[in-house]
């Protein structure tokens, strides 16, 4: 193995490692603490919902591609076949059919993402709207207490 390959091997599993802890503190973030982040003393911001459902959509999809390219790349050094996949007039095409295919990846990807970006607003606002709600029947209750006790 030469030095360029073992640094390579290296690369890859190092961001194989990387790339889960992105994950996995991406998949962390639910809806309540997205709504924690969102909801203020005195009430909630109504900008910062649809902003984090957004940010965590887009690191769902980036940090499992980013995983999976890894992967890919860790598992290119334990392919020993040394046959040629693509010859002669395929071979100069495939780089414009990876360009299309990123292309269109990247536009199938974002609309999904947008998808779930809306998903996930939609449930952090029913959280804040629990708390909301959660918030009036205390103030109620003490009112109610502060009556009785007059």
């Amino acid at each position: 193995m030469t030095l360029a390959a073992l640094i390579q091997l290296l690369a890859s599993c190092i961001g194989i490692v990387g790339s889960l802890f992105f994950a996995i503190g991406v998949i962390r973030q639910n809806a309540a603490a997205m709504a924690r982040l969102s909801y203020t003393y005195w009430d909630a911001n109504p900008h910062l919902p649809g902003v984090l459902a957004a940010q965590k959509a887009d690191y769902v999809f980036g940090g499992g591609l980013i995983v999976v390219a890894f992967a890919l790349q860790l598992a290119s050094f334990f392919s020993t076949d040394p046959a040629l996949v693509l010859i002669g007039n395929s071979a100069s095409f495939a780089p414009w059919v990876a360009l299309g295919g990123t292309i269109a990846a990247f536009l199938v990807f974002r609309v999904a993402s947008t998808w779930l970006a809306n998903y996930y607003q939609e449930q952090v606002r029913a959280v804040i709207h629990e708390q909301n709600e959660e918030d009036e029947r205390e103030r109620r209750e003490k009112l109610e207490k502060r009556k009785n006790a007059s």
